[in-house]
């Protein structure tokens, strides 16, 4: 999928925008960062605070931090999801990595964020262990929008085409429990 990022800013004679294409994400089959920051800034930012060519910063930020990814899941070529092990080793987990394996191993996983997710492109499905321990799944198109509080999930696709999404990442403190 082509993206572009359009950042706007405020000047002393009104508002500056910068428009860059973004790298091509259905075929990396890795998250995307398009846009972060650590923590929140004050406002209004002026341009030179978030103009000129971005930095990534990894997928996931400190407690307060935010990130926004986009990520094109291929289509699976087996049944079981594919392990997070190969996947992790590959990843800029950014300042705030913390991703817990699911003890099933495969794909399930967790971390200390909020996820705000919205379907892109295409279809999939969330995977999830219901309160018994039970795998569930629900079905996932274009336009549905997922908010992942930190709890255990994978995703999947099954389908013949990539699966995209558009991932909003708000670090999160997992308190002991």
């Amino acid at each position: 999928m082509k993206m572009r990022r359009i950042v706007t800013a405020e000047s002393k004679s009104g508002v500056v925008v910068q428009a860059s294409d973004l790298p091509e994400t259905a075929a990396a089959g890795l998250p995307t960062n398009i846009w972060g920051f650590d923590q929140l800034p004050a406002l209004p930012l002026a341009a030179e605070q978030v103009l000129g060519e971005y930095q990534q910063k990894g997928l996931f930020g400190p407690k307060g931090a935010l990130r926004v990814d986009v990520m094109s899941f291929p289509p699976e070529t087996s049944n079981p999801a594919p392990d997070l092990g190969a996947l992790m080793a590959k990843l800029d987990f950014g300042t705030g990595h913390n991703m817990t394996p699911g003890k099933s191993g495969g794909g399930m996983h967790r971390t200390d964020s909020i996820d705000l997710v919205v379907v892109i492109s295409g279809e999939g499905e969330m995977a999830y262990p219901d309160e018994d321990g039970e795998l569930k799944e629900i079905h996932l198109k274009v336009g549905d929008f997922v908010v992942q509080n930190g709890n255990f999930h994978e995703w999947r696709n099954r389908s013949g085409a990539p699966f995209v999404v558009l991932i909003v990442t708000l670090g999160a403190e997992r308190k002991a429990t």
